[in-house]
């Protein structure tokens, strides 16, 4: 299996150290915004029957909130430090390390398939191949990550917003110090949410829509498999 440069970033970015604290990071460094984040995914006509996918699944903060709202999930992430935490979290969540991009399960077998945070990192060819496989006919996806805002005001802001997490964030979370290092970079130079709407429509997706958050910062993308 060739590894793509975003899987590698995404091994070197999330591991054992700094597994225990990813949850109250994520609250840190979003302002509290993820929450409001996966609200926006599960309101995206999410049935509460149906069998869902949810990728890079990290600690289960999404899978949760799916599960909560009385769906079975199936988790799948590349760090297995955090598929125990899940554990510890959510016993009865399946949970499956390894990789959005190849995925162990059977053709057509899920409703629906959901993501936060995964698409900077993936090889969006193979991650959509995958997807549409594993969809069901009639299934959904939706993904979520960060943008670098189009409007000037908004880069401005993100500017000035990164550059206070940088030095505040090392001081209360040592071990994402790389993570503070790299993201803004990593953000700032990533084409996904350009270029992620043709690689759905050239597979078959219909119903493609996308809906940017936060000034500008994050954005939701959602498809159907017809």
């Amino acid at each position: 299996m060739e590894q793509n440069l975003g899987y590698l970033k995404a091994k070197k970015f999330f591991n054992e150290l700094n597994a225990p604290t990813y949850d109250l990071l994520v609250k840190f460094a979003t302002l509290g915004q993820d929450y409001y984040w996966k609200r926006k995914i599960l309101q995206k006509k999410i049935s509460s029957t149906g069998l869902v996918l949810d990728l890079a699944c990290g600690t289960g903060i999404l899978s949760s909130l799916l599960q909560k709202k009385g769906n079975i999930v199936f988790g799948i992430d590349l760090t297995y430090e955090y598929l125990k935490i899940l554990k510890t979290k959510k016993p009865e969540l399946f949970c499956i390390n390894g990789i959005a991009e190849y995925l162990p399960f059977k053709n057509n077998c899920f409703d629906y398939i959901v993501s936060s945070y995964l698409p900077k990192y993936a090889d969006l060819t193979n991650l959509v191949n995958e997807c549409f496989r594993v969809l069901k006919n009639g299934g959904k996806i939706i993904l979520h990550d960060f943008i670098f805002p189009n409007r000037r005001i908004y880069q401005e802001l993100w500017k000035i917003y990164f550059k206070i997490l940088k030095k505040t964030g090392k001081l209360f979370f040592k071990d994402w110090s790389q993570v503070f290092n790299e993201l803004d970079s990593l953000i700032s130079t990533t084409d996904w949410y350009e270029i992620l709407p043709k690689i759905l429509l050239n597979k078959g997706f219909i119903r493609i829509t996308s809906e940017s958050l936060s000034m500008e910062t994050s954005a939701i993308i959602y498809a159907k498999k017809p």
